[in-house]
């Protein structure tokens, strides 16, 4: 995956503008079907983002704008992950996917 510096939400939403899939874990996503059915959905060489929130999560209003500019909300189960391992955890279910398609 490809990290980039620190930049302010509207840049991080607008720079994934013409991503694949945009995902944002959100810890009042409901259901688990939706979430696996998007995960379905990612794709070798797609570019994928995954917008992951700060210590005490997304404020809703991030949530709208994400919704808005093309990002879809999942959930990582009933569990609430700390900001340094939710994106590892994602990245763990994407590779596991992914692994899945190409073999």
């Amino acid at each position: 995956p490809e990290v980039t510096g620190v930049v302010k939400y509207k840049d991080a939403l607008q720079m994934a503008e013409d991503f694949g899939l945009k995902m944002i874990p959100y810890e009042c996503a409901k259901g688990m079907e939706e979430t696996r059915r998007l995960l379905q959905t990612a794709e070798a060489g797609m570019d994928i983002a995954i917008f992951i929130g700060p210590e005490g999560g997304f404020d809703p209003d991030e949530i709208v704008l994400a919704c808005e500019t093309g990002g879809q909300v999942i959930t990582l189960g009933r569990r609430i992950l700390r900001t340094e391992t939710a994106g590892l955890a994602l990245l763990s279910v994407l590779m596991f996917q992914l692994e899945q398609v190409t073999y």
